[in-house]
């Protein structure tokens, strides 16, 4: 009994058909193991992006709820302030500098040349207060870097 060539590779197929039948047999527990790691993976992503969500909800929550009205105040109160500055500082201006000033300028007027420290008492004066006003601005702020500080100590940054 003498096998052909023929005979050998058409019995491999045979055999390797017969593998392939038998994997057929168990899809179905494959599939049905596939459904159930689907499944069980499924429910505990939901659980944990529920949890996920719900934390970001509560933060959203008492970010809307306090943090930013708190915020809104105090930027308020600061632009309120911040304005009767400017308005205070521009009236200071307005006291300094004259009304208009004349282009017709001849060199015995004040305005017709730069002022000259040391020479001229009206600039030294006017040097002297705006040195004194810079350190009165300068404590002024610093008591309010103070003031702030205290405050985030006492009720923390948000």
């Amino acid at each position: 009994l003498s096998m052909s060539k023929d005979d050998g590779s058409v019995g491999a197929l045979k055999a390797g058909l017969a593998v392939f039948s038998r994997l057929f047999d168990h899809r179905a527990v494959i599939q049905g193991e596939a459904r159930y790691f689907i499944e069980e993976f499924q429910n505990k992503r939901k659980g944990s992006e529920a949890v996920q969500l719900a934390e970001c909800q509560h933060m959203i929550e008492r970010h809307c709820g306090q943090t930013l009205p708190t915020a809104a105040a105090t930027a308020d109160d600061n632009v309120d302030r911040l304005d009767r500055k400017v308005l205070a500082l521009t009236e200071l201006c307005d006291l300094i500098l004259p009304d208009h000033i004349d282009a017709n300028l001849d060199s015995s007027t004040p305005y017709s040349r730069p002022p000259s420290p040391g020479h001229d008492s009206e600039w030294d004066e006017f040097m002297r207060s705006m040195r004194e006003e810079k350190e009165l601005i300068d404590q002024l702020f610093d008591n309010e870097v103070e003031q702030f500080r205290i405050y985030l100590e006492k009720h923390g940054p948000g």
